[in-house]
Protein backbone atom coordinates (compact mmCIF):
# COMPACT_ATOMS: atom_id res chain seq x y z
CA UNK A 1 0.00 0.00 0.00
CA UNK A 2 1.62 3.09 -1.14
CA UNK A 3 1.48 5.75 2.03
CA UNK A 4 1.52 9.46 1.26
CA UNK A 5 2.71 11.50 3.36
CA UNK A 6 1.96 15.19 3.56
CA UNK A 7 6.01 16.28 3.47
CA UNK A 8 5.03 15.74 -0.86
CA UNK A 9 4.97 19.87 -1.19
CA UNK A 10 6.77 19.56 -4.42
CA UNK A 11 6.88 18.03 -7.75
CA UNK A 12 9.27 15.31 -8.31
CA UNK A 13 11.75 16.01 -10.48
CA UNK A 14 13.44 12.74 -12.78
CA UNK A 15 16.38 13.74 -14.22
CA UNK A 16 18.26 16.26 -12.60
CA UNK A 17 21.60 14.21 -12.66
CA UNK A 18 24.29 17.16 -12.71
CA UNK A 19 22.73 18.16 -9.60
CA UNK A 20 21.80 15.39 -7.52
CA UNK A 21 25.38 14.08 -8.29
CA UNK A 22 26.78 17.36 -7.13
CA UNK A 23 24.61 17.62 -3.69
CA UNK A 24 24.82 13.72 -3.03
CA UNK A 25 28.75 14.52 -3.56
CA UNK A 26 29.03 18.10 -1.77
CA UNK A 27 27.20 16.90 1.33
CA UNK A 28 29.06 17.26 4.55
CA UNK A 29 31.50 13.55 5.21
CA UNK A 30 31.88 12.27 8.56
CA UNK A 31 34.91 13.55 10.58
CA UNK A 32 37.72 10.95 9.44
CA UNK A 33 39.69 9.59 12.30
CA UNK A 34 43.00 11.27 11.31
CA UNK A 35 42.75 14.66 9.62
CA UNK A 36 46.43 13.99 8.33
CA UNK A 37 44.82 11.71 5.89
CA UNK A 38 43.84 13.40 2.87
CA UNK A 39 40.63 11.66 0.79
CA UNK A 40 38.50 12.41 -1.48
CA UNK A 41 35.11 12.96 -0.06
CA UNK A 42 33.99 10.23 -1.87
CA UNK A 43 35.97 7.87 0.31
CA UNK A 44 35.40 9.52 3.48
CA UNK A 45 32.57 6.79 4.28
CA UNK A 46 34.96 3.52 3.36
CA UNK A 47 38.35 4.84 4.97
CA UNK A 48 35.71 5.58 8.92
CA UNK A 49 34.36 2.31 8.64
CA UNK A 50 37.75 0.29 8.28
CA UNK A 51 38.77 2.38 10.73
CA UNK A 52 36.15 1.63 13.03
CA UNK A 53 36.41 -2.03 12.57
CA UNK A 54 40.03 -2.28 13.04
CA UNK A 55 42.35 -3.42 9.91
CA UNK A 56 46.26 -4.44 9.77
CA UNK A 57 47.12 -3.93 5.76
CA UNK A 58 50.58 -5.12 6.24
CA UNK A 59 51.14 -8.10 5.17
CA UNK A 60 48.73 -8.06 2.26
CA UNK A 61 51.39 -6.90 -0.44
CA UNK A 62 53.74 -9.56 0.99
CA UNK A 63 51.65 -12.64 1.92
CA UNK A 64 48.42 -11.88 1.04
CA UNK A 65 46.71 -12.13 4.72
CA UNK A 66 44.76 -9.42 6.53
CA UNK A 67 43.11 -9.12 9.49
CA UNK A 68 39.84 -7.39 9.85
CA UNK A 69 38.21 -6.36 12.96
CA UNK A 70 39.82 -9.05 14.69
CA UNK A 71 39.96 -11.74 12.23
CA UNK A 72 42.26 -13.37 9.79
CA UNK A 73 41.59 -13.93 5.96
CA UNK A 74 43.83 -15.32 3.93
CA UNK A 75 43.34 -13.72 -0.03
CA UNK A 76 43.34 -17.04 -1.27
CA UNK A 77 40.29 -18.33 -3.71
CA UNK A 78 39.72 -20.78 -0.61
CA UNK A 79 39.92 -17.75 2.03
CA UNK A 80 38.10 -15.27 0.14
CA UNK A 81 34.97 -16.96 0.41
CA UNK A 82 34.83 -15.72 4.39
CA UNK A 83 32.68 -15.11 6.98
CA UNK A 84 34.07 -16.42 10.03
CA UNK A 85 32.25 -14.18 12.36
CA UNK A 86 29.37 -14.36 14.94
CA UNK A 87 28.35 -10.42 13.72
CA UNK A 88 26.45 -10.72 11.01
CA UNK A 89 27.56 -7.07 9.51
CA UNK A 90 31.52 -8.51 9.79
CA UNK A 91 30.91 -10.16 6.32
CA UNK A 92 29.44 -7.13 4.86
CA UNK A 93 32.26 -4.69 5.43
CA UNK A 94 34.79 -7.56 4.78
CA UNK A 95 33.44 -7.72 1.55
CA UNK A 96 33.02 -4.21 0.99
CA UNK A 97 37.03 -4.06 0.80
CA UNK A 98 36.89 -0.59 2.30
CA UNK A 99 39.93 -1.39 4.13
CA UNK A 100 41.49 -1.45 0.79
CA UNK A 101 41.04 2.77 0.74
CA UNK A 102 43.99 3.29 3.30
CA UNK A 103 46.23 0.40 1.97
CA UNK A 104 45.52 2.25 -1.64
CA UNK A 105 47.07 5.42 0.61
CA UNK A 106 50.50 3.67 0.74
CA UNK A 107 50.41 0.94 -1.63
CA UNK A 108 47.97 1.66 -4.18
CA UNK A 109 49.28 -1.09 -6.56
CA UNK A 110 48.15 -3.86 -4.27
CA UNK A 111 45.44 -2.10 -3.68
CA UNK A 112 43.76 -2.39 -7.10
CA UNK A 113 45.39 -6.05 -7.69
CA UNK A 114 44.05 -7.36 -4.70
CA UNK A 115 40.58 -6.06 -5.40
CA UNK A 116 40.96 -7.38 -9.38
CA UNK A 117 42.04 -10.63 -8.16
CA UNK A 118 38.61 -10.61 -5.42
CA UNK A 119 36.54 -10.03 -8.44
CA UNK A 120 37.97 -13.04 -10.43
CA UNK A 121 37.58 -15.37 -7.12
CA UNK A 122 34.19 -14.42 -6.59
CA UNK A 123 31.94 -13.75 -9.64
CA UNK A 124 28.35 -13.30 -9.27
CA UNK A 125 26.25 -15.56 -8.45
CA UNK A 126 23.49 -13.80 -9.49
CA UNK A 127 20.12 -13.33 -7.96
CA UNK A 128 18.68 -16.61 -8.35
CA UNK A 129 20.80 -17.90 -5.74
CA UNK A 130 19.77 -17.39 -2.06
CA UNK A 131 20.65 -14.41 0.04
CA UNK A 132 22.53 -17.08 2.45
CA UNK A 133 24.28 -18.57 -0.07
CA UNK A 134 25.34 -15.26 -1.53
CA UNK A 135 26.86 -14.03 1.58
CA UNK A 136 29.70 -15.80 2.36
CA UNK A 137 31.35 -14.67 -1.13
CA UNK A 138 30.28 -11.40 -1.18
CA UNK A 139 27.14 -11.08 -3.55
CA UNK A 140 24.08 -9.43 -0.78
CA UNK A 141 22.83 -6.77 -1.67
CA UNK A 142 24.44 -4.57 1.01
CA UNK A 143 27.80 -6.44 -0.06
CA UNK A 144 27.78 -5.40 -3.36
CA UNK A 145 26.55 -1.99 -2.33
CA UNK A 146 29.12 -1.11 -0.02
CA UNK A 147 32.57 -2.47 -2.40
CA UNK A 148 30.73 -0.44 -5.13
CA UNK A 149 31.15 2.13 -2.60
CA UNK A 150 35.12 1.25 -2.41
CA UNK A 151 35.52 0.85 -6.14
CA UNK A 152 34.12 4.37 -6.83
CA UNK A 153 36.47 5.52 -4.24
CA UNK A 154 39.87 3.94 -5.55
CA UNK A 155 39.05 4.93 -9.25
CA UNK A 156 39.17 8.33 -7.72
CA UNK A 157 42.14 7.68 -6.00
CA UNK A 158 44.27 5.61 -8.94
CA UNK A 159 42.08 6.33 -12.09
CA UNK A 160 42.95 2.89 -13.02
CA UNK A 161 40.55 1.74 -15.79
CA UNK A 162 41.18 -2.10 -14.81
CA UNK A 163 38.05 -1.00 -12.28
CA UNK A 164 35.70 0.01 -14.84
CA UNK A 165 34.03 -3.12 -16.06
CA UNK A 166 34.20 -4.27 -12.18
CA UNK A 167 32.38 -0.90 -11.30
CA UNK A 168 29.47 -2.23 -14.10
CA UNK A 169 29.12 -5.53 -12.93
CA UNK A 170 28.80 -3.96 -9.41
CA UNK A 171 26.71 -1.38 -11.13
CA UNK A 172 24.44 -3.81 -12.43
CA UNK A 173 23.68 -5.73 -9.42
CA UNK A 174 22.69 -2.31 -7.45
CA UNK A 175 20.31 -2.08 -10.24
CA UNK A 176 18.88 -5.56 -10.72
CA UNK A 177 15.16 -5.02 -9.36
CA UNK A 178 15.64 -8.76 -7.85
CA UNK A 179 18.04 -7.61 -5.28
CA UNK A 180 17.04 -4.36 -4.32
CA UNK A 181 15.32 -3.60 -1.15
CA UNK A 182 12.68 -1.84 -1.69
CA UNK A 183 9.69 -1.39 -4.18
CA UNK A 184 8.06 -2.88 -6.18
CA UNK A 185 9.00 -5.89 -4.42
CA UNK A 186 9.22 -4.83 -0.64
CA UNK A 187 8.65 -2.34 1.67
CA UNK A 188 11.14 1.06 1.14
CA UNK A 189 14.30 0.45 3.22
CA UNK A 190 17.16 2.75 4.12
CA UNK A 191 19.32 0.21 2.41
CA UNK A 192 17.68 1.10 -1.07
CA UNK A 193 18.50 4.60 -0.51
CA UNK A 194 22.07 3.69 0.05
CA UNK A 195 22.39 1.72 -2.71
CA UNK A 196 21.03 4.71 -4.72
CA UNK A 197 23.35 7.14 -3.79
CA UNK A 198 26.06 4.70 -4.14
CA UNK A 199 24.63 4.23 -8.16
CA UNK A 200 24.92 8.07 -8.24
CA UNK A 201 28.22 8.88 -6.25
CA UNK A 202 29.40 6.32 -8.93
CA UNK A 203 27.90 7.63 -12.17
CA UNK A 204 29.57 10.87 -11.34
CA UNK A 205 32.94 8.84 -10.83
CA UNK A 206 33.07 7.06 -13.49
CA UNK A 207 31.16 9.46 -16.23
CA UNK A 208 27.99 7.42 -16.66
CA UNK A 209 25.01 9.77 -16.42
CA UNK A 210 22.78 6.85 -17.25
CA UNK A 211 23.37 5.32 -13.38
CA UNK A 212 22.63 8.59 -11.55
CA UNK A 213 19.12 8.83 -13.80
CA UNK A 214 18.11 5.23 -12.59
CA UNK A 215 18.82 6.41 -9.45
CA UNK A 216 17.21 9.67 -9.52
CA UNK A 217 13.84 7.68 -11.11
CA UNK A 218 13.88 5.00 -8.19
CA UNK A 219 14.41 7.99 -5.23
CA UNK A 220 11.00 9.67 -6.71
CA UNK A 221 9.24 6.73 -6.70
CA UNK A 222 10.45 5.86 -3.13
CA UNK A 223 10.11 8.88 -0.69
CA UNK A 224 6.62 8.72 -1.14
CA UNK A 225 6.88 5.86 1.04
CA UNK A 226 9.50 6.55 3.06
CA UNK A 227 7.98 8.68 6.00
CA UNK A 228 4.69 8.31 8.13
CA UNK A 229 2.19 11.44 7.54
CA UNK A 230 4.07 12.38 11.27
CA UNK A 231 7.13 12.25 9.82
CA UNK A 232 8.53 9.18 11.15
CA UNK A 233 10.22 6.27 9.29
CA UNK A 234 9.12 2.54 9.68
CA UNK A 235 12.53 1.36 11.03
CA UNK A 236 11.79 1.46 14.28
CA UNK A 237 14.71 2.89 15.66
CA UNK A 238 15.06 7.21 16.80
CA UNK A 239 19.19 6.93 15.38
CA UNK A 240 17.40 5.20 12.04
CA UNK A 241 14.93 8.19 11.53
CA UNK A 242 17.90 10.83 11.97
CA UNK A 243 19.89 8.25 9.47
CA UNK A 244 17.04 8.44 6.93
CA UNK A 245 16.66 11.75 7.01
CA UNK A 246 20.20 12.65 6.80
CA UNK A 247 19.77 10.33 3.42
CA UNK A 248 17.05 11.61 2.09
CA UNK A 249 18.02 15.25 2.56
CA UNK A 250 21.00 14.38 -0.04
CA UNK A 251 18.22 14.03 -2.80
CA UNK A 252 15.16 15.90 -1.36
CA UNK A 253 16.40 19.29 -2.36
CA UNK A 254 16.66 18.46 -6.57
CA UNK A 255 13.44 16.51 -5.89
CA UNK A 256 11.98 19.86 -5.05
CA UNK A 257 10.49 18.11 -2.05
CA UNK A 258 10.58 19.26 1.23
CA UNK A 259 11.02 17.11 4.45
CA UNK A 260 9.60 19.69 6.72
CA UNK A 261 7.66 16.66 9.27
CA UNK A 262 10.40 13.99 9.34
CA UNK A 263 13.08 16.78 10.61
CA UNK A 264 10.85 18.03 12.83
CA UNK A 265 10.01 14.92 14.07
CA UNK A 266 13.89 14.14 14.85
CA UNK A 267 13.88 17.49 16.24
CA UNK A 268 11.42 16.48 19.20
CA UNK A 269 13.21 13.05 19.96
CA UNK A 270 16.61 15.21 20.49
CA UNK A 271 16.66 15.67 24.71
CA UNK A 272 17.02 19.91 25.55
CA UNK A 273 20.51 19.20 25.98
CA UNK A 274 20.89 18.16 22.28
CA UNK A 275 21.25 14.07 22.53
CA UNK A 276 19.12 11.73 20.96
CA UNK A 277 18.52 8.78 22.75
CA UNK A 278 19.08 5.28 21.25
CA UNK A 279 15.74 4.25 20.95
CA UNK A 280 15.72 0.54 18.82
CA UNK A 281 19.42 -0.22 17.52
CA UNK A 282 21.80 2.54 17.82
CA UNK A 283 24.04 4.54 20.19
CA UNK A 284 22.67 7.72 21.97
CA UNK A 285 24.01 10.88 19.49
CA UNK A 286 25.26 13.81 21.03
CA UNK A 287 25.11 16.76 19.48
CA UNK A 288 21.88 17.42 17.81
CA UNK A 289 19.48 20.17 17.55
CA UNK A 290 16.18 19.87 19.82
CA UNK A 291 13.10 22.42 18.45
CA UNK A 292 10.70 21.52 22.14
CA UNK A 293 8.11 20.23 19.99
CA UNK A 294 5.67 17.65 20.73
CA UNK A 295 5.47 14.51 18.35
CA UNK A 296 2.62 12.32 18.31
CA UNK A 297 3.07 9.28 15.52
CA UNK A 298 -0.21 6.64 16.45
CA UNK A 299 0.81 4.72 12.96
CA UNK A 300 4.69 4.21 13.70
CA UNK A 301 4.33 4.32 17.40
CA UNK A 302 6.25 7.64 19.07
CA UNK A 303 5.24 9.90 21.21
CA UNK A 304 7.84 12.86 22.38
CA UNK A 305 7.76 16.33 23.48
CA UNK A 306 9.41 18.83 26.06
CA UNK A 307 6.77 20.25 28.44
CA UNK A 308 9.35 23.26 29.32
CA UNK A 309 12.88 23.87 28.53
CA UNK A 310 14.49 21.66 31.25
CA UNK A 311 12.12 18.70 30.81
CA UNK A 312 11.75 15.84 27.67
CA UNK A 313 10.03 12.17 27.25
CA UNK A 314 9.37 10.17 24.45
CA UNK A 315 7.13 6.90 24.55
CA UNK A 316 7.44 4.02 21.85
CA UNK A 317 4.44 1.60 20.73
CA UNK A 318 3.38 1.02 17.73
CA UNK A 319 3.22 -1.95 15.46
CA UNK A 320 5.18 -5.46 16.31
CA UNK A 321 8.89 -5.25 16.84
CA UNK A 322 11.07 -5.93 13.45
CA UNK A 323 13.52 -4.25 11.36
CA UNK A 324 15.46 -2.28 13.82
CA UNK A 325 13.39 -2.59 16.63
CA UNK A 326 13.24 -3.93 20.02
CA UNK A 327 10.94 -5.09 22.54
CA UNK A 328 10.79 -2.41 24.15
CA UNK A 329 6.80 -1.31 23.77
CA UNK A 330 5.51 0.90 26.53
CA UNK A 331 9.05 2.31 26.77
CA UNK A 332 9.45 5.50 28.38
CA UNK A 333 12.43 8.14 28.50
CA UNK A 334 12.53 10.78 30.92
CA UNK A 335 14.81 13.66 31.15
CA UNK A 336 14.20 16.35 34.06
CA UNK A 337 15.58 19.41 36.11
CA UNK A 338 18.13 19.23 32.97
CA UNK A 339 19.17 15.46 34.60
CA UNK A 340 18.65 11.98 32.00
CA UNK A 341 16.63 10.06 34.20
CA UNK A 342 15.11 7.20 32.11
CA UNK A 343 17.44 6.15 29.00
CA UNK A 344 17.34 3.18 26.72
CA UNK A 345 20.42 0.96 26.39
CA UNK A 346 21.18 1.46 22.78
CA UNK A 347 23.06 -1.38 21.07
CA UNK A 348 26.86 -2.57 22.00
CA UNK A 349 27.33 -3.96 18.14
CA UNK A 350 25.64 -6.31 16.09
CA UNK A 351 27.31 -9.50 17.87
CA UNK A 352 24.74 -12.19 18.21
CA UNK A 353 26.10 -12.57 21.57
CA UNK A 354 24.41 -11.62 25.66
CA UNK A 355 25.03 -7.80 24.74
CA UNK A 356 22.63 -7.99 21.52
CA UNK A 357 20.42 -10.62 23.63
CA UNK A 358 19.55 -7.92 26.40
CA UNK A 359 20.27 -5.44 24.37
CA UNK A 360 16.68 -6.11 22.45
CA UNK A 361 15.27 -7.90 25.36
CA UNK A 362 12.19 -6.25 27.29
CA UNK A 363 14.59 -6.49 30.17
CA UNK A 364 16.69 -3.52 28.80
CA UNK A 365 13.39 -0.93 28.67
CA UNK A 366 11.61 0.78 30.79
CA UNK A 367 8.38 -1.40 30.33
CA UNK A 368 6.23 -3.32 31.99
CA UNK A 369 7.45 -7.03 31.62
CA UNK A 370 5.53 -10.22 32.06
CA UNK A 371 7.91 -12.52 33.44
CA UNK A 372 8.74 -16.15 31.26
CA UNK A 373 7.31 -14.11 27.76
CA UNK A 374 10.35 -13.44 26.39
CA UNK A 375 9.18 -13.35 23.47
CA UNK A 376 6.26 -11.39 23.77
CA UNK A 377 5.60 -8.88 21.02
CA UNK A 378 2.57 -7.48 19.94
CA UNK A 379 1.27 -4.32 17.79
CA UNK A 380 1.00 -1.78 20.84
CA UNK A 381 -1.72 0.90 20.65
CA UNK A 382 -1.55 4.33 21.88
CA UNK A 383 -4.53 7.32 22.67
CA UNK A 384 -3.39 10.32 23.96
CA UNK A 385 -5.16 11.65 26.82
CA UNK A 386 -5.12 15.39 28.16
CA UNK A 387 -1.42 17.19 28.24
CA UNK A 388 1.18 14.79 28.61
CA UNK A 389 -1.02 11.25 29.14
CA UNK A 390 -1.45 8.32 26.96
CA UNK A 391 -2.94 4.78 27.41
CA UNK A 392 -1.41 2.02 25.60
CA UNK A 393 -2.71 -1.48 24.80
CA UNK A 394 -1.55 -4.85 23.71
CA UNK A 395 -2.35 -8.20 23.49
CA UNK A 396 -0.97 -11.55 22.08
CA UNK A 397 0.01 -15.11 22.94
CA UNK A 398 -2.40 -15.03 25.70
CA UNK A 399 -0.76 -12.34 27.63
CA UNK A 400 -2.78 -8.42 27.25
CA UNK A 401 -0.99 -5.30 28.45
CA UNK A 402 -2.35 -1.83 29.51
CA UNK A 403 -0.23 0.96 30.65
CA UNK A 404 -1.42 4.59 31.45
CA UNK A 405 1.61 7.32 31.60
CA UNK A 406 1.21 10.87 33.24
CA UNK A 407 4.09 12.83 32.79
CA UNK A 408 4.38 16.20 34.19
CA UNK A 409 7.94 18.29 35.03
CA UNK A 410 9.00 16.49 38.20
CA UNK A 411 6.80 13.32 38.23
CA UNK A 412 6.13 10.64 36.46
CA UNK A 413 3.15 8.48 37.34
CA UNK A 414 2.33 4.69 35.47
CA UNK A 415 -0.22 2.54 36.06
CA UNK A 416 0.24 -0.65 34.74
CA UNK A 417 -2.43 -3.65 34.06
CA UNK A 418 -1.42 -7.08 32.90
CA UNK A 419 -2.99 -10.58 32.47
CA UNK A 420 -1.99 -14.08 31.35
CA UNK A 421 1.57 -14.15 33.60
CA UNK A 422 1.96 -15.06 36.82
CA UNK A 423 4.85 -12.62 37.47
CA UNK A 424 5.04 -8.98 36.16
CA UNK A 425 8.14 -6.59 36.21
CA UNK A 426 7.77 -2.69 35.78
CA UNK A 427 12.01 -1.77 34.63
CA UNK A 428 13.12 1.57 35.44
CA UNK A 429 16.43 1.87 33.37
CA UNK A 430 18.33 4.27 34.64
CA UNK A 431 20.44 6.90 33.13
CA UNK A 432 24.10 6.75 34.08
CA UNK A 433 25.07 8.56 37.17
CA UNK A 434 22.71 7.38 38.94
CA UNK A 435 23.20 5.43 42.38
CA UNK A 436 20.53 3.34 44.21
CA UNK A 437 18.92 3.86 47.63
CA UNK A 438 16.29 2.50 49.75
CA UNK A 439 13.63 4.50 47.86
CA UNK A 440 15.12 5.27 44.81
CA UNK A 441 18.23 6.94 43.60
CA UNK A 442 20.88 9.49 44.00
CA UNK A 443 22.28 11.57 40.92
CA UNK A 444 25.94 12.78 40.48
CA UNK A 445 24.38 16.38 40.13
CA UNK A 446 23.22 15.94 43.39
CA UNK A 447 19.26 15.03 42.22
CA UNK A 448 17.70 12.35 43.49
CA UNK A 449 14.78 10.11 42.20
CA UNK A 450 11.91 8.47 44.62
CA UNK A 451 10.02 5.53 43.25
CA UNK A 452 6.94 4.62 45.47
CA UNK A 453 5.76 1.14 44.44
CA UNK A 454 5.97 -2.27 46.03
CA UNK A 455 8.77 -4.47 45.81
CA UNK A 456 11.59 -2.47 44.82
CA UNK A 457 15.08 -3.85 43.45
CA UNK A 458 17.84 -2.35 42.29
CA UNK A 459 19.95 -4.28 39.18
CA UNK A 460 22.82 -3.70 37.98
CA UNK A 461 22.70 -3.69 34.22
CA UNK A 462 25.00 -2.43 31.11
CA UNK A 463 24.16 0.66 28.58
CA UNK A 464 25.73 1.21 25.57
CA UNK A 465 26.85 4.66 25.06
CA UNK A 466 28.92 4.84 22.03
CA UNK A 467 29.68 2.17 19.28
CA UNK A 468 31.19 -0.81 20.95
CA UNK A 469 31.37 1.27 24.35
CA UNK A 470 29.49 0.30 27.72
CA UNK A 471 28.99 1.86 30.65
CA UNK A 472 27.24 0.38 34.17
CA UNK A 473 24.33 1.46 35.22
CA UNK A 474 20.98 0.26 36.97
CA UNK A 475 17.42 -0.87 36.47
CA UNK A 476 15.21 -0.02 39.47
CA UNK A 477 12.46 -2.57 39.31
CA UNK A 478 9.03 -2.87 40.84
CA UNK A 479 7.58 -6.35 41.09
CA UNK A 480 4.28 -7.61 41.46
CA UNK A 481 2.49 -10.84 41.21
CA UNK A 482 -0.79 -11.60 39.53
CA UNK A 483 -3.83 -12.63 41.79
CA UNK A 484 -6.78 -14.61 39.56
CA UNK A 485 -4.32 -13.98 36.56
CA UNK A 486 -4.51 -10.51 36.61
CA UNK A 487 -1.61 -7.83 37.78
CA UNK A 488 -1.85 -4.35 38.12
CA UNK A 489 0.47 -1.65 39.60
CA UNK A 490 0.91 1.94 39.96
CA UNK A 491 3.80 3.48 40.16
CA UNK A 492 4.91 7.17 40.89
CA UNK A 493 8.74 8.59 40.21
CA UNK A 494 9.46 12.07 41.78
CA UNK A 495 12.58 14.19 40.34
CA UNK A 496 14.16 16.65 43.15
CA UNK A 497 16.36 19.29 41.51
CA UNK A 498 19.78 19.17 42.60
CA UNK A 499 20.07 22.28 45.31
Amino acid sequence: MMRTPRLLRGVLVVGATAALAGSLLASPAAARPSDSVDLPGLCNASFNVASARGYDVSKVASQRVVIYDGVKVRLTPDGWAASKSKDPSWALWFHSLNWLVPLALDDPKTAIEVFLERDAALPDPGSATSNKARKPYGWTQGQFRTRLETATCLYTLTRDKRLIPIAKRLVGANMDPERYPGPPRGPVHNHGTMSNIALVQAGRAFDMEQWIDYAVGRFSRDLPEVFSDCGMMWEQSSTYQEHNVSLWNRAARVLSVSLEEPEFALGALVRPDGVLEAIGDGQPEPGMTPNGGTLWCSDTGWAAGSPDASTHYTVHFGPETARHGHRDHGSITWYAYDVPVLSDRGLYDKKRDRRFDFAKSMAAHSVFEPVGYVDYKATTKGKRGKGTSFTLTDSADGISRQRRISISADTLVVRDRGRGAKEWIQHWQLAPGWTPTATGAEHSSGATLTIDCPRLKAVSVETFTAWRTSEDAWDLQCRVSARDKKASISTTLTVTPPL
